[in-house]
C-alpha cells in the first residue's frame, strides 16, 4: 500500500519554482503556503487565499492543474 502524498509533494516542480521566485521577498507568505500544502491532501481543501497565491504567479485557471496525480488513489 502506498502512502498518500501531500499537496506540497505533488506540486509540479515548475510551479514550485515559480512560487518560490514570486514570493522571494515574502518569506512569511511562502512559509504559510508551504505549511498549508504540506498539511493538505486534497486540492479542494485548500483555503481560497492559498489557492489564489498558488494560481496567480503560475497563471493557472484551475488549482488542480498545479499538482501531479496521486498514483494509487485515483
Amino acid at each position: 500500500m502506498q502512502n498518500r502524498l501531500n499537496l506540497w509533494q505533488r506540486l509540479k516542480p515548475e510551479y514550485k519554482k515559480q512560487l518560490k521566485k514570486s514570493n522571494k521577498k515574502y518569506s512569511y507568505k511562502m512559509a504559510s503556503i508551504k505549511d498549508e500544502l504540506k498539511n493538505t491532501y486534497w486540492f479542494t481543501d485548500v483555503k481560497y487565499g492559498t489557492a489564489f497565491d498558488v494560481m496567480t504567479p503560475n497563471k493557472l485557471d484551475f488549482l488542480g492543474d498545479a499538482f501531479n496525480a496521486n498514483k494509487g488513489y485515483e
